[in-house]
Parts: structure tokens; C-alpha cells; sequence
């Protein structure tokens, strides 16, 4: 498929997120995040109680294929850097996952939430602080794998990358803090402009970036040694 494909919103997908958007007052509605309005996905159990942790922030990513592990992971660490661990969600259907040729050692944070989520009946592994999540290989909706996922995450931060745009996705895309839609440098300037402007639309917090990666700072992201410094900057300016 296309890059155009991945990153344009899908057929239907104005109607699929007026379907399945939470009823007001269920316990996994969004709600208003400060003066922002930035809206979370929030589940029983990642609701923060009173006098509770604050929930950490949660990124959404739309990158291609050939990128889309490599930036959430990266990301992953990033987000990661003030907390015990970070869950990273991935969506790439189609897509055979592949072990990295290099990973950081596991810390236990990420190691004991890489185990809860495979307690969860979820494809997990545990590299550096990251906990990474094949939704497309879950078995049910990945809406509903990615529920049971945020789940497992209680309050550490999150990351919901996709691949290939889907109604079922969309949703919870938009329920994110902030979305970084990481493009080739190869792109068309039109085509990238369209796909931010698609990102636009499902939360008024997005940026593209231009993800060049070689094979050596592919491989350092994939396995959760270090994220590349355009990836640091297009966070911390989102979430600043």
C-alpha cells in the first residue's frame, strides 16, 4: 500500500468514531486535560484516584510500516525518561515483528509489566524502560487488545503507534495527549501536509517530523538504547 494509505484517515471513520466514542460518564470517557482540552483514554484502573499518582502522558504515532516500531520505541524512551517504565502499543497488521538485533537489558519496571500484559494473553517484550505490545497479533479488536494493554499500565506513560489507519483506532488516537506522524524524508511535501493536517483533525496537539534513520540509529531505537535527537525534540515541544 501507499504511504497515502496509512496515513489518511479511512473510509468511514468519521461514522466508526461516532459509534464507538464512549457514552458520557462511562469510565472510559476522555476527559479535559488543563487549559489544553487534550483528552486521555482512560479505562477502569487508569482512572487516578483521589490523592493518587497522576496519569503520565500518552503519545499517539502515525508512521509507515518500515518506521512504525522504530519510532514508537523511541518514543517509548523518551516519554520513559522520568518514569519507571512506558508501554508502547503497536499496530502494524501484516506486518511479522522481528526480534532487534540489539536491546537494551529489560529494567523491572518494564520487565514486570512486559509479564502482566502477556498475563493478559498480549505479544509483549520488555527492552530498556519500554514494554512493547503487537496489537495486530492480539486475536480480538485491537481496541479492545489496546484496553486491555492501558489496563496493565495503570498510570505509566503510553504510546499508540498504527501503521495502517483503522475506524477501530482512530477513536483512541484521538484521546492522546499529542500525535507525532513520523515521515521518510522521501515524502512529498503534500502528501506530508496532508497527513499532518489528517492528524490535526483528530486532536489539536500533532507535529510531523522527518524520520531519517540509518541502519545503525534504527537499530539503537528498536531496541530501546536511544531515541534519535529529532524524535527527543518533537516530544518535548509537544509536551511542554
Amino acid at each position: 500500500m501507499a504511504l497515502r494509505d496509512f496515513l489518511i484517515a479511512p473510509p468511514q471513520a468519521d461514522s466508526a468514531r461516532e459509534a464507538s466514542a464512549p457514552a458520557h460518564g462511562s469510565d472510559a470517557a476522555g476527559q479535559a486535560d488543563g487549559a489544553a482540552g487534550r483528552r486521555r483514554f482512560r479505562l477502569p484502573g487508569r482512572e487516578p484516584q483521589a490523592g493518587g499518582a497522576a496519569l503520565a502522558a500518552s503519545i499517539g504515532v502515525l508512521a509507515a510500516t518500515r518506521d512504525v516500531r522504530a519510532a514508537a520505541v523511541a518514543i517509548g524512551v523518551v516519554i520513559a525518561r522520568r518514569h519507571p517504565a512506558a508501554l508502547v502499543c503497536v499496530h502494524a497488521p501484516g506486518d511479522e515483528p522481528h526480534a532487534p538485533a540489539l536491546r537494551a537489558p529489560a529494567r523491572a519496571a518494564a520487565a514486570r509489566l512486559a509479564a502482566s500484559l502477556r498475563a493478559r494473553e498480549l505479544s509483549a517484550d520488555a527492552r530498556g524502560k519500554v514494554a512493547l505490545v503487537e496489537l495486530a497479533t492480539a486475536g480480538s479488536q485491537p481496541s479492545v487488545a489496546a484496553a486491555r494493554a492501558v489496563a496493565a499500565a495503570g498510570t505509566l506513560p503510553i504510546v499508540l503507534a498504527v501503521a495502517a489507519r483503522d475506524p477501530d483506532l482512530d477513536p483512541l488516537l484521538g484521546t492522546q495527549d499529542a500525535i507525532v506522524v513520523a515521515l521518510p524524508p522521501s515524502t512529498e511535501p503534500a502528501l506530508a501536509e496532508l497527513a499532518t493536517t489528517s492528524a490535526c483533525a483528530l486532536t489539536a496537539n500533532a507535529a510531523s517530523m522527518t524520520l531519517a534513520l540509518d541502519p545503525a540509529s534504527r537499530t539503537l531505537a528498536l531496541g530501546g538504547l536511544r531515541a534519535p535527537a529529532a524524535v527527543r525534540a518533537v516530544v518535548d515541544a509537544l509536551l511542554a
